[in-house]
């Protein structure tokens, strides 16, 4: 910025407006069915060194359920489905976000290897 704007010359300090507040973000929110088959298919742990993630530090607990597909979009989220999903310690879910074109192969072939076994817990849950 010129020190000039203080005289009415130049550029002067800018101010960004917001006409609507701020939405807080509601998150991702997985269904409870969902949730819970991926819980049980993935055995409660990270499943990032049994996909084949490099040894990063994994913590194998506490745990999140990371959306494995890209989303397609900066601030679009994928959908929330058993098939997409995977349970992450969070250095794992760092290293999978920061190296998503090695990372997502890996934790694709993971839950297509699993699939039937979720297939047949999310019959079981449901019923």
């Amino acid at each position: 910025m010129s020190p000039l704007w203080r005289f009415g010359l130049g550029p002067g300090p800018m101010t960004l407006r917001r006409y609507q507040p701020m939405k807080p973000s509601r998150g991702t929110v997985w269904p409870s069915l969902v949730r819970r088959v991926i819980t049980a298919r993935d055995g409660g742990y990270c499943v990032g060194p049994r996909a084949g993630l490099p040894d990063v530090g994994c913590m194998g607990t506490p745990i999140e359920i990371d959306h494995v597909r890209a989303s397609g979009g900066i601030s679009m989220k994928s959908r929330s489905t058993v098939d997409n999903g995977a349970l992450l310690c969070p250095v794992c879910h760092r290293w999978k976000t920061d190296h998503g074109r090695d990372a997502r192969p890996l934790l694709i072939d993971w839950i297509n290897l699993n699939g039937p076994l979720a297939d047949a817990l999310e019959q079981e849950i449901a019923s």
